[in-house]
């Protein structure tokens, strides 16, 4: 009896000391979790037909606004908790091109096509049966009313779009880092 108590003493303590782990480092910032990342990638000008910019990227995840046929993409790599590229394109025939490659990748591909609000914190979501409770945050708006933006290249973004950028970057990140939890692309089995 001692001895089982001694090795059940011992698994508690090692599973405590070694943990589960983690994949993605973290850092706590007021009262919402964010991954660290460092400066974002400067935001590209997506061309017709191109591949995706390498890199080691988990996941894509992509504003699409269909009324004016634009988009924004952010590569994340989930694992690291970082963004590998963010693009962009404001062009029907480019955006249909774009989403022909994205979903060509072989990682997980969200796409939003509505505004979505982006909670200040992480919320548990409700148990079942219960009413949500009440979010706050700040609303990402998929589509603007900026048309006939100048063609490739583009400045970068300044004022409410710059905003709006790192507003859809957080979100690519989080949605990343959630989908990470409950799948992950396959690893290759090629050398």
């Amino acid at each position: 009896m001692r001895k089982l108590l001694l090795l059940v003493g011992f698994g508690l303590l090692g599973g405590f000391s070694c943990g589960t782990g983690t994949d993605t480092v973290v850092e706590e910032t007021g009262s919402t979790q964010r991954p660290v990342v460092t400066s974002p990638p400067a935001i590209q000008d997506y061309i017709a037909g191109a591949p995706l910019p390498t890199g080691p990227f988990t996941h894509l995840v992509v504003a699409y606004c269909k009324n004016l046929g634009d988009f924004m993409a952010v590569g994340v790599n989930a694992s690291s908790g970082t963004v590998v590229f963010r693009l962009r394109a404001n062009d029907p025939t480019t955006t249909s091109r774009f989403l022909s490659v994205a979903y060509g990748a072989g990682v997980p591909v969200t796409v939003y096509t509505a505004n979505v609000l982006v909670p200040d914190e992480e919320v548990e979501p409700s148990a079942p049966g219960l009413p949500d409770l009440p979010i706050t945050g700040v609303i990402f708006p998929v589509c603007t009313s900026e048309v006939g933006d100048p063609l490739p290249p583009r400045p970068p973004p300044t004022g409410d779009e710059e905003s709006r950028w790192l507003i859809f970057t957080d979100l690519a990140i989080d949605t990343s880092r959630v989908l990470h939890r409950v799948a992950r692309p396959v690893p290759s089995t090629t050398p």
